[in-house]
């Protein structure tokens, strides 16, 4: 009889140690193995239930290897039962497909009950983006006589030029950056590095800020090699990008609604409206797989429809 946390301590150590998945995907397989965690407490009846001096639920003792897929099944109905999105039922599968395959391939179980279980159907959502001019009119909403004004603008540049994520904006670092080659160093998924080209407005964004901006925050020692602050001298987080977005948006549309995200999906849909190439995109996007990139080709084609009607002389009559 094996714990059922011990086998969890071993699998989520090998996903931060060795697969190098990032923080939150960590927190969200934790909890999608708690809730497998609770069902078999409640259900599997090979078990030995360790429990606390109070009688409290500590632990679940049990033989894996009496696991079976139809048990794997009565679980995924207990799930369809609360209601979850597709997206989240396909993660919850995701995260025991991956624990199963990890204790067999550890030796810990002799068999995989997952084999057999396929994911749900996922609905390919297009990813929204907006166009040139609406970008041009977010990149001069702030306020250039301000350090704030300063330190958004550099905001908008970068994510707009070079289509990082806000995750991997709010960790830049003053060394990141190589203003000769016009490059920044970023580190994404998975503690990935990666190179990723910016332009000359998003470079002179950044120097404007540097040198007339970023001091006015009072930051402290130990931050001081980060580039980017809120008015209290600590470093700008997430939620803090996507708040200072809003405000922008309100004062020039009020008719969007994007969030951060919505600038590296038009950076992608903008680079292949061009005519970039996928695979160049899919290596400044930081994606691991070439169909994650290639949904974008799904917006370009109305764009490439749209060019079709309007320049060739048999496109109507």
């Amino acid at each position: 009889m094996d714990s059922f946390n011990d086998f969890q301590s071993l699998f989520l150590t090998y996903l931060s140690s060795e697969k190098r998945y990032s923080e939150n995907t960590i927190k969200a397989y934790r909890l999608d193995l708690h809730d497998f965690y609770m069902w078999l407490a409640d259900f599997f009846i090979s078990k030995e239930l360790v429990l606390s001096d109070k009688g409290e639920l500590v632990d679940v003792r049990l033989d894996f290897d009496l696991i079976e897929h139809h048990d794997i099944r009565l679980f995924i109905n207990s799930l369809n039962r609360h209601s979850y999105s597709k997206k989240t039922l396909a993660r919850k599968i995701a995260a025991l497909k991956s624990f199963f395959k990890f204790l067999n391939k550890e030796e810990l179980v002799l068999a995989n009950p997952m084999q057999h279980i396929s994911s749900p159907k996922l609905d390919k959502r297009l990813p929204k983006f907006i166009y040139e001019y609406q970008v041009l009119a977010l990149l001069e909403a702030p306020d250039l006589s301000s350090p704030v004004g300063l330190r958004d603008r550099a905001i908008l540049e970068i994510l707009y030029g070079s289509g990082i994520r806000v995750s991997e904006l709010v960790n830049l670092k003053l060394g990141d950056f190589d203003f000769k080659y016009g490059t920044i160093k970023v580190l994404g998924k998975g503690k990935k590095e990666r190179i990723v080209p910016i332009g000359s407005y998003g470079l002179e964004a950044v120097d404007n800020y540097l040198k007339h901006g970023r001091d006015s925050f009072k930051f402290s020692l130990e931050d001081q090699d980060f580039l980017f602050f809120g008015k209290r001298g600590k470093r700008l987080g997430v939620r803090s990008v996507g708040l200072m977005l809003d405000g922008y948006i309100s004062s020039t549309s009020t008719t969007l609604s994007i969030s951060p995200h919505t600038l590296r999906h038009s950076f992608a849909t903008h680079l292949l409206e061009k005519g970039a190439d996928l695979r160049v995109v899919q290596s400044f996007l930081g994606h691991e797989s070439l169909s994650t990139t290639q949904v974008y080709t799904h917006v370009t084609k109305g764009h490439l429809k749209k060019v079709y009607d309007l320049n060739h002389p048999r496109a109507k009559k």
